[in-house]
């Protein structure tokens, strides 16, 4: 009689182990699904923040360049160009694209942004051609 009762545990012992196993597999499918969703957002965030950071910063130094200029001129024809403009602090929100875009993907923001400098500093151009050649020819940026 033992032989039919082991054979009895055996297979009661297979399914509880297989039953088992299968709720450890669960687990660790769903904790590694948790784990790569958290990286995957950590990353594009962090990566959102990069391009946001350098975008806005290269935004805000280029007004700024401007903006310090014209503040320290006392007489020049530009410097009332300049005022005509009403450009805005080079750090209000206007000037940052991200805000108009919220939903978009990174690179249309980016796209965004860039080409809203590039008209700005054109519109900049046409105003006061002599600073801005003085700008130009020593920006890298």
């Amino acid at each position: 009689m033992s032989a039919p009762e082991s054979s009895d545990e055996e297979t009661d012992f297979k399914v509880v182990s297989s039953t088992n196993y299968q709720r450890v597999q669960d687990k660790v499918a769903k904790i590694s699904y948790a784990d790569g969703i958290a990286d995957g957002r950590e990353k594009v965030f962090q990566d959102s923040f990069d391009q946001g950071y350098e975008d806005g910063l290269k935004t805000a130094l280029k007004l700024a360049k401007l903006s310090a200029f014209y503040e320290t001129l006392q007489e020049h024809a530009e410097r009332e160009a300049y005022q005509i403009l009403k450009l805005a602090d080079p750090a209000a929100k206007e000037h940052f694209k991200y805000l108009e875009h919220q939903g978009a993907p990174l690179s249309v923001v980016r796209e965004k942004q860039r080409t809203y400098l590039d008209d700005l500093i054109g519109q900049c151009a046409q105003a006061l051609p002599a600073t801005t050649n003085l700008f130009a020819s020593g920006s890298s940026s």
